[in-house]
């Protein structure tokens, strides 16, 4: 009784460390009032994903937000709607390959076969348009996958508390803990999908070193100095990796790893000061 108590408290630890404050509900609750994004299914690269889909200006550089592991499309609900980034083209969310409306369970991964999925669903989307990518913790390195591998779809990219340094992700106590089977078996499902990727991503991250001196566009990468999930080194460690000339650092002095919810602001000036402007 006293192994099954422990058990619970660490998978509640384990719950705690992925829970983002972001909010939660339909459509109508997010947004109480118009305009109200819409869902989508998209077919790409195999794969059908779910976007929320919010109308921007026509001819306007179009965003497309990336979510961290585990999550959905909901922790970019605030910045479909934001009035900071207005002028802007469509505003786009997925919930990614193995989340939500995307075939929850059904992970990938490979973090570069996950950006060729969603490359194949921006150029659906938004054919023959140069889009802004802006992604979170793990949505960091898809997004860093999207500006170097098809670079041609991308105009800037923006990384919030990007998970890029392989030599400091190693997995921790509670992804053990999530692999064994007593975690497996209390330990929710999103969080035992998630595991699937965060015990995959140090040898992931390895090959996304070796592509880093190809970046030809230009990538904010945002770094809060509290973070007790992605060490604030990651950003040295990329700036030892990638041209000087397209990469610029924030680091954002007492924020953690919540950094785009706390402080949008930062995150609507990275946006706008890609040079990818608005209409």
């Amino acid at each position: 009784m006293k192994k099954i108590s422990c058990a619970l408290s660490l998978a509640a630890l384990l719950s705690g460390c992925f829970g983002p404050p972001y909010p939660r509900g339909g459509i109508d609750t997010l947004y109480p009032q118009p305009p109200r994004p819409q869902l989508k299914q998209v077919q790409a690269g195999g794969r059908s994903l779910q976007v929320s889909v919010m109308a921007g200006t026509a001819g306007a550089t179009p965003l497309f937000f990336v979510h961290g592991s585990p999550g959905d499309w909901k922790a970019w609900a605030h910045y479909l709607d934001d009035p900071a980034l207005a002028g802007y083209g469509n505003r786009y969310a997925f919930d990614r390959p193995g989340y939500g409306g995307s075939g929850a369970g059904d992970m990938i991964p490979d973090l570069q076969a996950q950006a060729d999925v969603l490359a194949a669903a921006i150029k659906t989307l938004e054919p023959g348009q140069r889009v802004i990518v802006v992604g979170h913790s793990l949505g960091g390195p898809l997004i860093s996958w999207l500006t170097l591998a098809h670079a041609d779809q991308v105009c800037g990219g923006v990384m919030i508390a990007g998970s890029v340094a392989p030599d400091l992700e190693a997995p921790r106590w509670y992804n053990h803990f999530a692999s064994s089977t007593i975690g497996s078996w209390i330990t929710p499902s999103e969080m035992l999908w998630s595991n699937v990727e965060i015990t995959s991503l140090q040898g992931e991250l390895r090959k996304l070193d070796v592509a880093w001196p190809r970046l030809q566009r230009p990538l904010v990468a945002i770094q809060g100095d509290k973070d007790e999930l992605v060490d604030p080194r990651t950003a040295d460690h990329l700036q030892q990796l990638a041209p000087s000339n397209w990469l610029r650092v924030i680091r954002v002095p007492d924020q953690g790893h919540f950094v785009l919810w706390e402080r949008p602001d930062i995150v609507e000036g990275a946006i706008r000061s890609l040079g990818c402007g608005p209409g």
